[in-house]
């Protein structure tokens, strides 16, 4: 339910609530009136049968009129206090449906916390686009790969916010269909719509800021990678996200020793003043020692520097779906247990089972370089920090390419 709605409906419930307690304080002040008047009465009767009926008759009317006197004076007395009562009870119904939004809020963010994504809906499945029909393709499997920027462990803790960024963020593509791996690489600095949550974890509401921030809001555990999944998501037009793997700057030398090590050619000439044997052209195996240099350096003095960082990791990126690719389907689902042994440095949605099945469409699916994209668009300085801005048609054509069939 949307706020405005439950807004609406907390009113609504207020409202009946008031009128509930009017409605009762009006019966209570009938029924005592009631009471007093057959009280009475029985005094009347009990004299009439004891004196005669004209001593009675000229009695009854002083106290028919003393009654009447009574029955004014007592509402005219009460009226005030069935006005403060029906304040007191409007105020306090006021309050309880306040509770009961902020309540639904809650267990809302406690939704969150525990790793619900949020419902994107399914406005995805039909597609027009400068007078075209497009369908969703059902046979994709789109995985989330995100490099954050801390260099111990990644765990989660009860205070929410100051979590690592997300340096490098790639969507990876299965596409059955056409029988074909993408890559979409999305810059970290890429302005978009993310959730933001408070300290303690309430959700505060969706804002446009860089997409990697979008980790860094969660706990720093699962409530992070589920909010960096919906920010990927939203961006894509609410494309679902299957799954999402997660590492650590710790996980590059293991992730690096899975296939052996990756040997490649620099595509720029970023390292090649500080690191000469990194010089743009030149090719260098990756290992334990420059693996972290190689994927990680950017001059932070440099405007949006960035930009060179993520044409090496298309590069390394690239080399490595194909040494995996390379790789026999029996010494694949044996890396299962070396993934399990860094589980310190990586937190991922995918079990076992799922771990299998993307052998399978690693081994069947072909690769290339040409299937590796960067999302295109603009470079700019922000008020503090360099900020991308998609093109947006390029992203629709992108969206299109990737997740749709033409109707």
């Amino acid at each position: 339910m949307a706020a405005t709605d439950m807004v609406m409906a907390n009113m609504a419930t207020t409202a009946t609530t008031a009128t509930m307690a009017m409605e009762m304080v009006i019966m209570a002040m009938a029924r005592t009136a009631k009471m007093k008047k057959a009280r009475v009465r029985a005094v009347e009767r009990s004299a009439n049968t004891s004196t005669g009926n004209n001593r009675h008759h000229s009695h009854h009317h002083r106290r028919k009129k003393s009654l009447h006197r009574r029955i004014r004076h007592w509402l005219l007395h009460h009226k005030k206090r069935a006005a403060v009562t029906a304040v007191i009870c409007l105020a306090a119904a006021a309050a309880l449906g306040f509770l009961a939004y902020r309540n639904q809020q809650k267990q809302a963010s406690m939704q969150i916390r525990a790793g619900n994504s949020h419902d994107v809906g399914n406005g995805f499945r039909e597609l027009t686009y400068k007078g075209k029909k497009y369908r969703y393709n059902s046979l994709v499997k789109t995985i989330l790969y995100a490099g954050i920027d801390e260099e111990g462990i990644l765990k989660s803790s009860k205070q929410y916010g100051n979590k690592g960024r997300a340096d490098t963020i790639a969507v990876v593509v299965f596409d059955k269909q056409s029988r074909k791996i993408s890559v979409l690489s999305i810059n970290r600095d890429t302005m978009t719509q993310i959730r933001r949550y408070s300290l303690n974890g309430n959700d505060n509401g969706l804002y446009t800021s860089h997409i990697g921030y979008a980790y860094s809001y969660g706990d720093g555990g699962k409530a992070s990678c589920e909010n960096l999944r919906e920010a990927v998501s939203l961006l894509l037009g609410g494309i679902p996200i299957a799954d999402y793997i997660v590492t650590s700057q710790a996980s590059m030398p293991y992730i690096n020793d899975l296939v052996g090590g990756i040997t490649l050619t620099v595509p720029n000439s970023d390292l090649e003043a500080r690191y000469p044997e990194m010089a743009e052209g030149s090719t260098i195996t990756l290992d334990d020692s420059n693996i972290e240099t190689y994927l990680r350096y950017r001059d932070t003095d440099e405007d949006f520097s960035n930009e060179g960082r993520l044409q090496r990791q298309k590069a390394y990126a690239t080399a490595y779906i194909n040494k995996l690719r390379e790789m026999s389907t029996g010494d694949l689902e044996d890396k299962w247990t070396d993934l399990s042994n860094m589980e310190d440095y990586l937190q991922t949605s995918i079990t076992r089972n799922k771990y299998l099945d993307l052998v399978s469409l690693i081994q069947d699916l072909e690769f290339s370089d040409e299937n590796y994209d960067q999302l295109a668009g603009q470079d700019q300085q922000g008020e503090l920090h360099d900020e991308f801005i998609p093109d947006e048609d390029a992203l629709q054509e992108e969206i299109i390419k990737l997740f749709y069939e033409e109707v």
